[in-house]
């Protein structure tokens, strides 16, 4: 009786949690739940060249490291209960984001948005370079004692009076020059202020143009530039692209983006160098481009299709859109690719104020669609499909304008329901184009006939001269 007693007891010790269950590396816990976590950050207003902490509010349980994007290009790491610190060097609004790394279970993405504002009070606008009818957002960097402001775009257009000083207001630019927006800001002690800043207009909205397309047209998309019709041009070069805005026939220049090892953005086809540059090396060795910085890259010379090297290096993607801004649109293909950070394309796209002049082709990649509909300013997101199902999964994510069809999909019905809803749709360029140059006008035939918006080829201004026969430039 003594026994069975003490058998009992044991029993209920267990079933009590009394007993903690071993195994070769000790003790075994609970495994601690993810909990909720939000971004914090000290101070509570940051400004401009001053520390900010960040740090993670809510449950510490279960956290290995966290990864701190500040949206300015610069990251760092910090580890369970420890915070990170940031000093941004210009005022303006940025996009935090922490990728939380746990013991168990999957990664968690956190996001929260913190405006720096100046040391002193001044304009802060979502674009100085915009496009004609791009939305164009204005604010104050600080806003202690302002009682009012009143917005003066610049353009002859009707001036603006807010009373919440937090307030941004929003304006479209109708035509292109240079405007002095001003900001008339009365304080609660009685003064007041005037502020200007100056926005420079250029070129059209890419948003806007899509929106309000001329169905009697087609645009033209140049692949890699303008590289063949006798040239001698290297494809993706600064050259190619110039030649492209020389022709005045293209709307659109499709170009590829890849990422050096140190995080910049440049335009090239391949995520290797052997193909396309005069690189050599070893046998096997295809010199890719991840082991390359930017500085070391400038030493190699693109070449063209056929393998004659040029003097032109690998352009980066910056240098591209400054350039350019305003004189073309852009494609920028490869967003897709795992080979390809899209935050930093996204950054620099920005950063040059081209997020109305650019699309991000993401292909079939739902989570680089997602990834831009998230931003403040969300990409232009530029996915292929070839059916209804393709692209309801794709336009899930964000607003879409145009699509790229494969060829071989490219019919009336198919076309004509996607026109019906304000889309436009351009070819994804397969291998008609040498038929093309060599007179071979079926496909193309075919292509107007249903009703694209854009052809994608590698002959810009041969294309111009066909369609023009069409009556459709």
């Amino acid at each position: 009786m003594r026994f069975t007693n003490r058998i009992i007891l044991i029993l209920w010790a267990i079933a009590c949690g009394q007993f903690a269950a071993c195994s070769d590396g000790g003790t075994e816990f609970p495994e601690p739940e993810n909990g909720t976590q939000t971004i914090v950050w000290t101070p509570d207003s940051p400004v401009r060249d001053a520390a900010v902490v960040f740090s993670l509010e809510g449950s510490p349980d279960n956290v290995r490291s966290v990864l701190w994007m500040f949206g300015d290009g610069a990251t760092a790491t910090s580890g369970a209960g420890e915070s990170a610190e940031h000093t941004y060097r210009t005022a303006g609004t940025y996009t935090i984001r922490a990728t939380v790394t746990r013991l168990h279970g999957p990664m968690t993405e956190l996001s929260a948005t913190v405006a720096v504002a100046d040391t002193e009070v001044a304009i802060v606008v979502s674009n100085d370079h915009p496009a004609r009818m791009e939305q164009v957002a204005f604010a104050l960097s600080r806003i202690p004692g302002v009682s009012g402001v009143v917005w003066n775009f610049g353009d002859g257009s009707a001036a603006q009076r807010v009373t919440d000083p937090t307030q941004r207001v929003e304006h479209r630019y109708e035509a292109d020059g240079q405007y002095r927006a001003g900001a008339a800001i009365s304080y609660t002690d009685g003064t007041t202020q005037t502020l200007t800043q100056t926005v420079t207009v250029k070129g059209a909205s890419l948003s806007h143009s899509c929106l309000n397309f001329d169905t009697g047209k087609m645009w033209i998309m140049a692949h890699r530039g303008n590289f063949n019709n006798g040239y001698d041009l290297a494809p993706n070069s600064m050259a190619a692209f110039r030649k492209c805005v020389e022709l005045g026939c293209v709307d659109f220049i499709e170009t590829d983006v890849q990422i050096t090892k140190d995080g910049q953005v440049i335009c090239l086809h391949d995520n290797y160098l052997k193909r396309f540059t005069d690189y050599s090396s070893y046998a096997g060795d295809e010199g890719y481009v991840i082991n390359f910085t930017r500085e070391e890259l400038r030493k190699f010379r693109l070449k063209t299709t056929d393998g004659k090297v040029t003097g032109e290096q690998i352009p980066t993607l910056e240098e591209v859109l400054t350039e350019l801004r305003g004189k073309v649109w852009f494609n920028l293909d490869k967003c897709g690719s795992d080979d390809v950070d899209i935050a930093k394309v996204y950054e620099v796209v920005k950063r040059c104020g081209c997020l109305d002049r650019v699309q991000f082709y993401v292909g079939t990649n739902g989570d680089r669609a997602a990834w831009l509909a998230r931003q403040e300013q969300p990409g232009i997101i530029a996915p292929h499909a070839n059916n209804a199902s393709a692209l309801a999964a794709m336009s899930a994510f964000a607003p879409v304008y145009m699509i790229q069809t494969s060829t071989g999909y490219v019919n009336s019905a198919w076309i004509s329901s996607l026109n019906a809803k304000g889309l436009s749709v351009s070819n994804l360029l397969d291998d008609e184009g040498a038929a093309f140059r060599n007179g071979n006008t079926v496909t193309m035939d075919g292509f107007v006939a249903a009703g694209l918006r854009m052809i994608q080829c590698d002959y810009p201004a041969l294309m111009d001269e066909y369609l023009r026969g069409k009556g459709k430039r």
